[in-house]
């Protein structure tokens, strides 16, 4: 997403932060966006949706799959007005940030490093009729993956005081996680996620070799996953596993390739890289988490 974000480091709150990234332009705090507006709390469920399948000749149902639903994610707001003059220019400023077409990329202070990207639904803002001069309101978030992202990526320098990384991430402690090898042929690759990270399930996964001389063939031996690029390689030529299809120096090449995917199971995962050859081999992906 375009536009900067903030710093977050050593900044201490008294209340909860939400802090948003529009679909274009840099990240704020939602308190910006008009004065007297203050962030209460957000909350959703995780939206879970079993499918069974019918047979005519017998009873019940049998179960076929479960999936991820999109849910909703709710933040709460209250705020503070002065006259009627003052009400309706907050109310503007507040509807010209949250209509805002595309994906909106959210996450709080609780919680800086892992994000939500999602699309504000309707909402209602009410001048009260007690004149109290305090509205309270709620933004409902339409979040269509059904899940929370890392803010960083894999390979991200994975260091706490670089403001990416919190505890509560599944990151196993007194541990180097790596996710960056140069002429190594057997290593392991950590997925913190709290599930398996599957192209076929939406879950983004780059996997990026150079440096490679010949056939590349590597297997997860871990889940049984085997890529293999059958024409050989140069050293300067790239080679980019992007979640289902295969790149070479930027073009298309899937039928130079086996057809086939890696996935990643929750926790460590045993790879094997077969021959000899220089290699340097890198995993591109978020860690995925449940609400």
């Amino acid at each position: 997403m375009a536009g900067k974000d903030l710093k977050l480091d050593n900044i201490r709150y008294n209340w909860p932060k939400l802090f948003i990234k529009p679909p274009e332009g840099d990240e704020i705090d939602a308190e910006d966006i008009t004065s007297g507006l203050r962030f209460l709390d957000d909350d959703s469920d995780a939206v879970l949706t079993n499918t069974y399948a019918n047979d005519a000749i017998m009873d019940g149902q049998a179960y076929s799959y479960s999936q991820v639903g999109m849910n909703t994610i709710n933040s709460r707001f209250v705020l503070h007005y002065g006259d009627w003059y003052d009400y309706k220019m907050k109310k503007h400023e507040i509807a010209r940030f949250f209509m805002q077409k595309g994906l909106y990329r959210i996450r709080t202070d609780a919680e800086p490093g892992i994000v939500k990207f999602v699309r504000a639904g309707n909402f209602t803002i009410k001048n009260p009729e007690d004149r109290s001069h305090y509205i309270q309101f709620t933004i409902p978030w339409e979040n269509p993956s059904g899940v929370k992202w890392s803010l960083p990526y894999s390979d991200d320098l994975m260091e706490y005081d670089q403001d990416l990384w919190q505890y509560g991430m599944n990151l196993p402690n007194g541990i180097d996680l790596h996710y960056h090898y140069v002429n190594t042929h057997n290593f392991d690759i950590y997925n913190a996620s709290d599930i398996d990270i599957d192209p076929v399930e939406r879950y983004p996964l780059q996997i990026i070799v150079t440096g490679f001389h010949g056939k590349f063939d590597m297997v997860n031996e871990t889940t049984g996953d085997e890529i293999v690029y059958t024409e050989p390689l140069e050293p300067e030529d790239k080679l980019v596993w992007d979640n289902l299809s295969v790149y070479k120096n930027g073009e298309l090449d899937n039928g130079s390739s086996n057809l086939a995917w890696i996935r990643l199971k929750r926790g460590w995962n045993h790879f094997k890289i077969y021959g000899y050859d220089n290699v340097d081999i890198r995993f591109h992906f978020r860690f995925v988490y449940l609400n």
